[in-house]
């Protein structure tokens, strides 16, 4: 996998808005009230996400019970009282990870966060989004490893059109104006011209406008269904190299307000901009309530 950015100037963005507009296809403020609605009345929960944290008691309700892509309200209030709606979340079923944690940055609402995680030491770290970290906090220990659930949910994607790229920014680029004003004496910055990447083959992360936000290219290795409240949503599985270690296992949940005429296929190559989710493995949770 290769990196072609420096690290651009992000924000954390705290709001699902866009997640929900991508998965439905619709205006989120519009449904919101009918999504908490059907959770509740027809959702289920488990073992593994239910908790108790600072004197109050948490339990995490999902629906729809057999698909992969569900509508998740977190639930709390006082042990043995009536527990209240605090958030609505898109829940993805990610793949399994094993991913070394740098930091944890909290909403302010404070149950939920954004969660960076490193793959190879020294590599800027991956940023994701955890609908659990009131339930992961303890865990989130920098500099320890755990099993995380990875996921992505396009809110753009195509098949892959251009055969190269032009960088004008970053370190690699910083490097190319360095060496090309060496082999060109006399010119200035001004007349560097963009270094060009051959992007046949690759497998691309690059950092997008917000934290847990990316633009990736990728190889389909499978496609799949499923569908949330009547909505279909394509899964695409993609899978990201490293040297030294497992490649990262990434399945992306795309709508059809987002693919469009687009029909993915197994051996395509795409280019796509995802919003990351991501928590802890859940442990067995045999006997669960859905």
């Amino acid at each position: 996998m290769e990196n072609l950015s420096a690290g651009r100037e992000r924000v954390h963005f705290e709001g699902l808005g866009d997640a929900w507009a991508a998965i439905t296809g619709r205006n989120p403020a519009a449904i919101m009230s009918q999504i908490v609605g059907t959770v509740l009345h027809a959702g289920g929960t488990r073992p593994v996400w239910q908790w108790r944290r600072d004197g109050k008691e948490y339990v995490l309700m999902a629906w729809p019970q057999d698909q992969p892509a569900r509508a998740a309200v977190l639930m709390a209030g006082e042990p043995e009282k009536e527990l209240s709606p605090v958030t609505v979340a898109p829940l993805l079923e990610g793949l399994p990870n094993d991913l070394t944690v740098e930091e944890a940055r909290p909403w302010e609402r404070g149950h939920l966060a954004n969660v960076a995680v490193s793959m190879i030491d020294g590599e800027n770290p991956l940023w994701f989004f955890n609908p659990l970290y009131s339930r992961d906090i303890e865990a989130l220990t920098p500099g320890v490893t755990h099993t995380f659930l990875l996921a992505g949910l396009a809110y753009g994607l195509r098949k892959a059109l251009l055969d190269e790229i032009s960088i004008t920014r970053g370190p690699r680029y910083e490097a190319w104006a360095t060496a090309w004003l060496t082999e060109n004496p006399g010119k200035s910055g001004l007349d560097v011209p963009p270094l060009k990447v051959d992007m046949t083959g690759k497998r691309i992360i690059l950092p997008g406008r917000n934290f847990c936000e990316y633009e990736l290219r990728g190889l389909v290795e499978e496609v799949a269904d499923c569908e949330l409240e009547k909505m279909p949503l394509k899964i695409l599985y993609l899978a990201f190299p490293f040297e030294n270690r497992e490649p990262m296992r990434l399945p992306v949940f795309v709508s059809k307000a987002v693919l469009g005429d687009y029909v993915p296929e197994q051996g395509h190559e795409v280019d796509a901009y995802v919003w990351l989710q991501g928590r802890i493995i859940d442990s067995i949770d045999e006997g669960h309530t859905e």
